[in-house]
């Protein structure tokens, strides 16, 4: 283990449903912090006599009260959940969360949080006992997210020229150019119906340059039922799986890098099963009659429009699995084909040449030769109709810039660090990344207040992001300190300030 406490390292808990992810998690509900937390590793128990009566008495008290969400005390990769063999009926059960690799949030400190697939992601691994609250609690309980400061920054009742141009484009696209949505004037009693959620991200490249502002209408999914959609995860690019390619196609020359966004990807893949519908508030439905306002018959009374998903939806749970089931059909019917080991990694040789195209959503990192990057230009434009590509020895990719230059690859997040560490920057530089007595606890130390503990947490989840990219002299201490984001102490605040220095 990593801590030397005497803290149990099994706890008790109702096994619901499978995530259906690729390491077999399941989501369960924790008797003794009574909160949904999923893992991959667990004890299958007896239901006894004691554990009904608990689970009845929990009933008793408070039936209707949504649970919060938590995880677990230590590390998921080396504690044991011990679950009951029962599985109850618990209705509206949390989201599991689908991305894989998410960049954690660079905050402006305030109260915080943060949303991925796999239970090894790292947020999961910078938590312990009670966790934050997670974004789907936050917004059924009607609470604004703290201001964030990301490299796709959210940007909330800010109107500019750049916000405005942003949403109409978005709207546009999903009303008219996508063919996404359509709007209908009643829908019947047990159909599907999703709420819409409008955001406008003002985007960044690695090195911090504005890179653009982008609108997206999300479907709230989390009302869905996730028992429907048994194939609904889809992967993304392991970092190591991209460093392993990088290695390989730093010291080869015939080659091109090249980068290519897919402009609405998931709103290009066609909606399957039974219809799907959406709800935009009087909100985002003025917006769409302003740009069309022969669609101001579809108003409902109080403003709002329902409309039909014709295409997979940002938000909906099925929709990233439909999309990467489309890319993939379409390169593997181009001489593609995908790797053993990360079907991520999608490889074509031709002419003593070994081609290769990394997918993570919609973002693809290609290495080809000019006639293969012109031939992968075309059919998937013919395919997507809009994509931007750009052809460079610098490419920024996932929060990275990527530097192609005398048969070697510089990964460089230096845009990342300096917002990570903005406000530790009057500290002395240090030569060790930890103390000696790194691993030693003082129980006496004072606990951190709330809004420092919670400084703490955040930091450790982006230092632990780049720490597993381009700083991996500082894992073990930050692996450590991962450990003690719920429970921080003075002591480990000094630990977390020698890491800083760490030059």
């Amino acid at each position: 283990g990593t801590t030397n406490t005497s803290q149990e390292r099994s706890v008790g808990a109702i096994a619901l449903f499978p995530l259906g992810n690729s390491t077999g998690s399941w989501q369960f509900w924790c008797f003794e912090t009574r909160a949904y937390v999923r893992r991959s590793t667990w004890t299958k128990m007896i239901t006894s006599d004691i554990l009904s009566r608990a689970m009845n008495n929990f009933a008793l008290q408070d039936p209707l009260l949504p649970l919060p969400i938590a995880d677990l005390p230590v590390g998921e990769a080396v504690d044991q959940v011990t679950a009951a063999a029962s599985q109850p009926n618990f209705r509206n059960p949390p989201a599991a969360d689908d991305d894989e690799d998410e960049m954690p949030d660079l905050i402006n400190h305030s109260p915080d949080d943060d949303d991925s697939d796999d239970d090894d992601d790292e947020e999961n691994e910078a938590t312990g006992q009670p966790a934050p609250t997670r974004r789907s609690v936050r917004i059924a309980a009607g609470i604004n997210p703290p201001e964030r400061m990301t490299l796709a920054t959210k940007v909330r009742e800010d109107k500019n020229e750049g916000t405005v141009n942003a949403v109409e484009a978005e709207l546009s696209q999903l009303f008219t150019e996508m063919e996404a949505l359509t709007p209908v004037k009643e829908v019947s009693k047990d159909a599907e119906v999703l709420n819409g959620i409008l955001i406008v991200v003002e985007k960044f490249l690695a090195n911090g340059d504005h890179d653009k502002w982008k609108g997206r209408l999300v479907a709230d999914g989390r009302s869905q039922d996730r028992a429907l959609y048994p194939n609904k995860s889809s992967p993304t690019l392991a970092i190591h799986s991209l460093f392993t390619v990088l290695a390989f196609y730093a010291g080869l020359t015939g080659y091109l890098m090249s980068k290519v966004d897919i402009k609405g990807a998931f709103v290009q893949t066609p909606m399957t099963g039974p219809p799907i519908y959406l709800r935009l508030n009087r909100k985002i439905a003025s917006q769409v009659v302003r740009i069309y306002p022969e669609y101001r018959e579809f108003l409902q009374l109080d403003g709002s429009m329902l409309t039909q998903m014709l295409k997979a939806m940002y938000g909906c749970v099925q929709a990233s699995s439909l999309w990467f089931a489309l890319l993939t059909k379409l390169l593997l019917a181009r001489g593609y084909v995908a790797s053993e080991t990360d079907r991520c990694v999608m490889r074509r040789e031709s002419g003593g040449f070994i081609f290769c195209i990394l997918i993570y959503v919609d973002d693809l990192l290609i290495f080809a030769s000019q006639a293969e990057t012109e031939r992968i230009r075309q059919f998937l434009t013919e395919a997507f109709t809009t994509i931007t590509m750009s052809i460079s020895n610098s490419i920024s990719y996932l929060g990275m810039q990527l530097l192609w230059k005398d048969c070697v690859f510089t990964v460089d997040m230096d845009f990342y660090v300096r917002q990570t560490l903005k406000d530790w920057m009057h500290l002395p530089v240090r030569i060790n990344p930890g103390p000696r007595d790194l691993f030693n606890i003082n129980e006496t130390s004072p606990l951190l207040v709330e809004q420092s503990r919670q400084l703490f947490h955040s930091t450790i989840a982006r230092i632990l992001y780049l720490a597993k990219r381009v700083r991996g002299d500082i894992i073990t201490v930050v692996s450590f300190l991962c450990t003690r984001v719920t429970k921080a102490t003075k002591e480990d605040q000094a630990k977390l300030e020698n890491l800083t220095r760490r030059k």
